[in-house]
């Protein structure tokens, strides 16, 4: 019994590869596609930003945060005051009302990643690649009594936001 059981897992083994083999250019096809259309879409992203979202100043600020209790406070009573006048503020506490299409929700959505992503700056300037700041780690190493993260970051970013 040991014997046709093995036989099967190696005939499973053999189907499924000849399966893999078999759909391999189709995976390849739509690997590239997937490629391709993030490429298409961060380079009409970028031309978009350049051309309309900045205006004509030499950079723009898109800012996200939360009402987190970790660092609405915070936020609120020391980074927002000293951001440029033409920053877009994003609250990913109300993002069911973020309107779907607007630029500073689809470059968020495009630059801000998966993970780390609240709270987050991000400065845009005229032909240049957009610089992430990201905020969680520093707050939560802030709030467990290591603070320097938060005040290196933050000077970092405001340093860049105000040029």
């Amino acid at each position: 019994m040991n014997t046709n059981a093995t036989r099967r897992s190696k005939e499973q083994r053999a189907l499924l590869l000849a399966l893999a083999v078999v759909t391999a250019p189709l995976w390849l096809v739509a690997l590239v596609a997937v490629v391709l259309g993030r490429l298409v879409q961060v380079a009409v992203l970028y031309a978009l930003v350049w051309s309309c979202w900045i205006g004509r100043a030499q950079r723009r600020v898109l800012f996200v945060y939360s009402d987190s209790p970790n660092w609405k406070e915070h936020v609120e009573a020391h980074i927002l005051p000293k951001l440029p006048a033409n920053t877009v503020v994003l609250n990913w506490s109300y993002r069911r009302e973020w309107a779907r299409f607007s630029v500073s929700v689809m470059l968020f959505r495009c630059f801000a990643g998966k993970k780390e992503f609240n709270p987050i700056g991000l400065v845009f300037e005229r032909f240049n690649v957009v610089e992430r700041y990201r905020f969680w780690q520093p707050f939560h190493d802030a709030k467990h009594g290591r603070p320097e993260a938060l005040q290196l970051v933050e000077a970092q970013f405001l340093g860049h936001a105000a040029g």
